[in-house]
């Protein structure tokens, strides 16, 4: 399986997923115009990966701010990773200490899902 790799901007996420290193990650702003078409194929490469995934996956969200139509696209993948039964499901969001929206975000996902969202609040800069 190919890696996903997108650079990211101002305005969208970086993301990085690698199968055979066992690393996945978003990181960055996501505030783009459009979220779905941005994370189509971020979507798409789950999809392809959860019909043979690792026998553990754990995925760093690492977001300076993301918006409301990006954070629907976040819980679409989450919701995906939750039917998932072939691979332990781990996410670790990483946030500001100060940002408690962000916290509050996460804390809301948390509660839908049935795997763990650890949540990591990073010191403020």
């Amino acid at each position: 399986m190919e890696n996903y790799i997108a650079n990211g901007n101002e305005l969208t996420p970086k993301a990085c997923f690698d199968k055979e290193q066992n690393t996945f990650s978003l990181s960055g702003r996501s505030i783009p115009e459009n979220a779905i078409d941005i994370y189509a194929p971020i979507i798409d490469w789950w999809q392809q990966y959860l019909q043979n995934p690792n026998p553990e996956t754990t995925i760093d969200m690492n977001f300076e701010y993301i918006n409301s139509s990006s954070m629907k696209q976040i819980a679409r993948l989450i919701a995906m990773l939750d039917k998932v039964e072939k691979s332990k499901i781990n996410i670790r969001w990483h946030y500001n200490s100060d940002d408690t929206d962000s916290k509050m975000q996460a804390e809301r996902l948390a509660k839908m899902v049935k795997f763990p969202i650890v949540l990591i609040a990073d010191a403020s800069k």
